[in-house]
């Protein structure tokens, strides 16, 4: 629910096996990929492009925003989106950060901030005739990524 729990999620993260991350893009990458998504990034997600660019861990994949590698939407945020908006009509405030392997997918809901501008993560699942809420799963991405890596600390080696 604050900035606090992203940096916190972040710092745990590097403890966890398998930590990867794409080292950070800059900032006229990260501009570009506002540009191509037509949304202005939070400050969290935005910070998480610029210092990490990506972050995997013990079996989790959180998507960053690459725009210059645009074929393949796995991990990475644009490419997703840009496909989904493509092929399924996603709506555009929705930008997919995380794979359940399930059917569903999180996304960064911009159509719904908090009072700190962060957008909401919700997990949605396409039907085949659109996109249907299933479940709002946190206030901001840093309570997103923090929920993941208490999940992964909890996991024995």
């Amino acid at each position: 629910m604050s900035y606090e729990n992203y940096k916190a999620a972040m710092e745990a993260a590097k403890n966890l096996r398998f930590y990867t991350t794409a080292g950070g893009y800059s900032d006229e990458s990260i501009r570009k990929s506002e540009d191509l998504l037509g949304i202005k990034f939070s400050s969290q997600y935005r910070d998480f492009n610029k210092q990490y660019g990506y972050l995997s861990f013990f079996g989790c994949e959180i998507f960053g925003a690459d725009p210059k590698n645009l074929e393949i939407a796995e991990g990475n945020s644009v490419a997703c989106a840009l496909s989904e908006r493509t092929d399924y009509g996603l709506p555009s405030y929705l930008l997919p950060i995380y794979n359940f392997d399930d059917g569903c997918m999180a996304y960064l809901d911009h159509s719904s901030l908090n009072e700190s501008g962060e957008p909401r993560v919700v997990m949605m699942e396409y039907t085949g005739s659109g996109y249907e809420l299933v479940e709002v799963l946190n206030e901001d991405f840093g309570d997103f990524v923090l929920h993941l890596v208490r999940e992964a600390e909890e996991i024995p080696d």
